[in-house]
């Protein structure tokens, strides 16, 4: 599969803040790489980009790309008449290096992985294109003054148009094509009509334009300073969207881990780095908790809660940068159940001090074993129960702590983790020993 990216605009209203807008970056990854990495998610495994304004930048950029380990294969294709046409004419100076059906993507767009993949699952017609349609017109979000909008009659694109007075949808910019959309581009072309919804109005008109509905999937068209924006807002929303994430989480947590995320995601620190730090936050926590004096203890509590908020940016950070890895999120879980036992032991400890008798240790092991089993059975429970309302995990476990730690109530806090997590695991074992009751038995096949 291969993919064109349109990249050859001037981009005036974005020449306040950029000379080349197709490497502004977007919480620290330009526009343009944004979408090699969304392509490359995908399956696609070589990418043209079409150049004009701005050519010998990108041709830096280029050589700056291919220094990078793993850099996708990119053939640059440049439109020597990007000034007096529109945006087709930059579709047909990669006309040339296509050789089957592709992927077309405009530069100055921003999309999510899960979009791009869904598309390319997506067949085109033998003579025609499909189109990633966002079918939530009630989106305020996006430059309503200057999207592109569509008819729909059933599966096909009636009408594309940015003034049509009625519609179905928005397009988003991103196109599965046949080969055969360059001769009708062509052809489009000669005639006078230079814009890619000239040929796209042509299929739909023929009936070879075909919709396919991404609402619930991001995307933003990064056309003005204000989208820009909004661009970065929806992307670290997008970011910080863990299915598993419980309800504190989801409320307090994540609104406070953007905040961090959007202002690192433009350094070079790396989510493993995100991960340590929330780790070495935790270890000072429990040495604070276990410590004698209320302010340590209230100190501790507080920092307990801000190593479960920094404890987020690193998977936010790494989806923003499309580098998710197995061993970052690995290295994240370990970590993070060290973390957890220090600080369970920390308060340990501070009762076991404070009330002199050793016996409270007891109350710590149930609550620590119990946190650990409840983490563990979480990963089980995510994967093969219906997920609750309220997720007992990390997150409230956490909560609990700074508030216990706050009122300097470390024996109640120790009760009411060691109560709650376990359970919660037995609220878990019951679910799933039901939910596996209920699955039809095996059957040998009969001779």
């Amino acid at each position: 599969m291969q993919a064109v990216i349109l990249a050859a605009g001037r981009g005036e209203r974005m020449r306040s803040i950029t000379s080349v807008k197709p490497l502004l970056p977007v919480l620290g990854v330009s526009l343009l790489e944004r979408a090699i990495r969304v392509a490359r998610h995908g399956g696609v495994n070589e990418i043209i980009i079409v150049t004009g304004h701005q050519h010998d930048a990108i041709q830096r950029w280029h050589q700056d790309y291919l220094r990078q380990p793993g850099a996708a294969r990119i053939i640059l294709a440049h439109n020597a008449g990007w000034e007096s046409t529109e945006n087709g004419t930059s579709l047909l100076a990669a006309a040339p290096h296509i050789r089957g059906p592709f992927l077309l993507l405009m530069a100055d767009h921003v999309y999510t992985p899960e979009l791009i993949a869904s598309l390319l699952q997506a067949t085109p017609p033998a003579d025609g294109a499909i189109l990633a349609v966002d079918r939530r017109l009630d989106r305020t979000d996006i430059d309503l003054d200057d999207v592109t909008r569509v008819a729909l009659k059933g599966p096909n694109v009636v009408e594309i148009d940015k003034g049509l007075a009625s519609c179905h949808g928005y397009d988003t910019g991103a196109f599965l094509c046949s080969p055969n959309v360059l001769q009708a581009m062509q052809h489009e072309h000669d005639a006078g009509r230079t814009r890619i919804s000239d040929v796209m109005q042509t299929l739909a008109s023929q009936g070879q334009l075909l919709a396919h509905d991404i609402s619930g999937m991001y995307w933003q068209d990064v056309d003005t300073p204000e989208m820009l924006r909004r661009a970065e807002e929806g992307l670290l929303t997008w970011a910080a969207g863990k299915p598993a994430d419980g309800l504190v989480a989801r409320r307090l947590n994540r609104p406070l881990s953007r905040l961090i995320t959007r202002h690192i995601a433009h350094t070079r620190i790396s989510p493993n780095q995100i991960s340590l730090i929330a780790f070495v936050i935790g270890i000072v926590a429990a040495c604070l908790l276990a410590s004698g004096p209320w302010w340590a203890l209230a100190v501790g509590g507080l920092l307990v809660q801000l190593a479960s908020v920094v404890d987020g940016c690193d998977g936010e950070l790494a989806r923003l940068r499309f580098a998710p890895s197995d061993f970052g999120g690995w290295f994240d879980a370990l970590l993070d159940r060290y973390a957890d036992a220090a600080i369970l032991a920390g308060l340990t400890w501070h009762t076991m001090l404070a009330q002199q008798n050793p016996a409270w240790m007891w109350l710590g092991i149930l609550a620590i074993s119990g946190s650990f089993v409840a983490s563990y059975s979480a990963h089980k429970a995510d994967r093969q129960l219906p997920r609750s309302a309220w997720r007992m995990g990390r997150d409230t476990r956490s909560l609990i702590v700074m508030i216990g730690a706050l009122l300097a109530m470390p024996i109640a806090t120790l009760w009411v983790i060691a109560i709650t997590m376990n359970l919660a695991v037995v609220y878990r074992l019951m679910a799933y020993r039901r939910a596996v009751a209920t699955k039809p038995a095996y059957q040998p096949d009969q001779p």
